[in-house]
């Protein structure tokens, strides 16, 4: 990560490229980052200076940036004293994780004034502070006060200061305390990664861990068990990695998995078991490392936010079919109460007010004597009224529910597949498609006060068979609409996951094969809402039996004259088909 030895690379970067730049424009699009626009050598560069607490870091950025309409207090100070400054320097405070830029600029007298502008990179404690030529803070992106830290504050007029400690900076000319000079002080059971961390400067422990690896040492043991030769050998590669720092012979290096990047570093992290990508500067292997980690971070928490707003309205239809389900369980109430009326209303001369029952002959029944129960505190024909309006209440509800009951049904499959969709998002474009799909069917609010945000429309998958046949599978609902009622020819081959959520999917050839079918029913497959690694069933048909009932949700369609075939997803198809941009 962001540690000292990156640091060293990050400055020595920079140095190449801004000594003797100036400062063109000066923004602060969030809370604790800072972008320098700086014209050097011919050439615009962007510059990024970050105290955010988990992303803490300088480099040269290509992304854009959005600014407040009114810039915060910090920004308009720099403005004020570096605007237009020309930059003299760029140092490391030995081996940490500050970078220090020396800045020439003219006050408002004309004469020259030489400024600082300290990045201390260390985590939540970041900060950046904008110092004098007597090194008296200006202002800094954070203050802090006595009681937010015991160690130093950070306020303008106070002198800065440094923080101190007692490690050892590996780079310095005079450097004598190797491993086997700290050896004597260390104890036992200390774990021996740490070990750098905890004595030289600018050490992160996964330098620790790749040094122990290097040198072959167990990362199971402590110090205690670690041999004579093995302290050798790490020694040795302390010794050459001084030697790589102090010559600047450090690379530019990022490490992830399949699911997010995990690390970055200047110098080979070969311990790791994830995939290694090189790049031409630090500044774009950092770069690269946060932005897809923000990325990541941000698909998940649109797909999070997305999901509870379906879930929401998922429950709430759930809700409405229970209640239209129990009314059509009414049903048969509602001849009882229109019965109960007309036995009433053809006897209403044999009921007394204050009677709780009447015995009548049910001429529906073969005049079988029954007993009715009524109100006694109404008077006789309230109690006829009340029986007809209770079967025409329940009349209404019944026939509320026959006509509502299949749209409630549509509208719950149709989230049901939204939901897949939004699962399966694999970037931030196809989750904003849906998003805009949710909004134009109202079953999310648009938000009127935020701005439109505009973003690359995704296009279905597009698959490409050894027999050169394609295969469209649709990302939404929408895309599914179009895919299927205005892309595909009517003799196309349609597939869809049986009686589950799940992609359109087209297949297209003048001489399509069985294996092309199976191709077209294994993406149907595993682009749906069923789990990986099962069996399961695929429905295909010819375009033309596909349709679509009118005011029906997007991506509901229905399909006759159909053919069903089992697709095994456990065995993997992908080097059947070949991927197409």
């Amino acid at each position: 990560m962001y540690d000292g030895i990156v640091t060293r690379k990050v400055v020595n970067e920079l140095k190449d490229l801004l000594l003797g730049g100036k400062i063109q424009k000066i923004n602060q699009p969030s809370k604790n980052d800072i972008v320098f626009n700086i014209y050097s050598r011919g050439k615009t560069y962007k510059l990024l200076l970050s105290a955010n607490n988990n992303e803490a870091r300088v480099n040269l950025t290509k992304l854009k940036y959005e600014n407040p309409d009114k810039p915060p207090n910090f920004c308009m100070v720099l403005r004020k004293h570096i605007n237009q400054g020309k930059i003299v320097d760029i140092s490391q405070k030995g081996l940490d994780r500050v970078i220090i830029f020396s800045i020439s600029s003219i006050d408002e007298l004309g004469f020259d004034k030489n400024k600082k502008l300290i990045v201390e990179i260390m985590g939540k404690y970041s900060n950046i502070i904008l110092v004098d030529e007597d090194m008296k803070i200006i202002d800094a992106i954070k203050r802090v006060n006595e009681e937010m830290s015991s160690v130093r504050e950070i306020f303008p007029s106070l002198p800065y200061e440094f923080i101190g400690d007692d490690k050892v900076d590996i780079s310095e000319e005079s450097f004598t305390r190797d491993i086997f000079t700290i050896d004597q002080k260390l104890p036992d059971n200390q774990v021996p990664y740490k070990i750098f961390q905890q004595n030289y400067t600018g050490f992160s422990p996964s330098i620790g861990k790749e040094l122990i690896a290097r040198a072959g040492i167990d990362d199971r043991i402590n110090w205690g068990l670690v041999s004579e030769d093995e302290k050798e050998r790490l020694n040795d590669e302390l010794l050459s990695l001084r030697v790589k720092i102090k010559t600047n012979d450090l690379g530019s290096f990022s490490y992830s998995n399949t699911k997010k990047a995990k690390d970055f570093h200047t110098i080979r992290l070969s311990n790791l078991a994830l995939e290694e990508m090189t790049y031409p500067t630090m500044s774009e292997a950092i770069e690269e490392y946060f932005n897809t980690n923000k990325t990541h971070d941000r698909l998940n928490q649109m797909k999070s936010d997305l999901n509870k707003k379906i879930n929401s309205n998922i429950k709430s239809v759930l809700r409405k079919k229970k209640i239209l389900s129990d009314n059509l369980d009414k049903k048969g109430k509602i001849d009882s109460y229109k019965r109960k009326g007309d036995l009433l209303a053809a006897n209403v001369y044999k009921i007394n007010k204050g009677d709780s029952k009447v015995s009548l002959l049910d001429f529906y029944d073969n005049n079988k004597e029954v007993e009715v129960p009524i109100d006694p505190s109404k008077n006789p024909w309230d109690n006829v009224k009340a029986a007809y309006d209770k079967a025409k209440k329940l009349k209404a509800s019944y026939d509320y529910a026959i006509k509502d009951m299949p749209k409630q049904d549509e509208l719950h499959k149709y989230l049901l597949q939204v939901q897949d969709f939004i699962n399966r998002s694999e970037s931030i474009d196809d989750l904003l498609d849906i998003r805009e799909e949710l909004e134009d069917a109202r079953i999310i609010k648009k938000n009127s006060k935020s701005k439109k945000i505009h973003h690359k429309k995704s296009k279905p998958y597009h698959y490409v068979t050894a027999n050169e046949s394609d295969i469209f599978v649709g990302k939404n609902s929408k895309q599914n609409d179009e895919l299927t009622l205005k892309f595909a020819n009517k003799d196309d081959i349609w597939f869809h996951i049986k009686d589950l959520a799940g992609s359109h999917v087209i297949l297209r050839n003048d001489n399509i094969n069985d294996e092309d079918i199976y191709i077209g029913a294994y993406l149907a497959a595993i682009n749906s809402s069923i789990p990986k690694g099962i069996k399961v069933d695929v429905d295909y048909t010819e375009k033309k039996n596909v349709n679509k009932a009118k005011g029906a949700k997007p991506g509901m369609v229905y399909y006759n004259d159909f053919k069903t075939i089992r697709v095994d997803t456990s065995v993997d198809l992908s080097d059947k088909f070949e991927v197409k941009k």
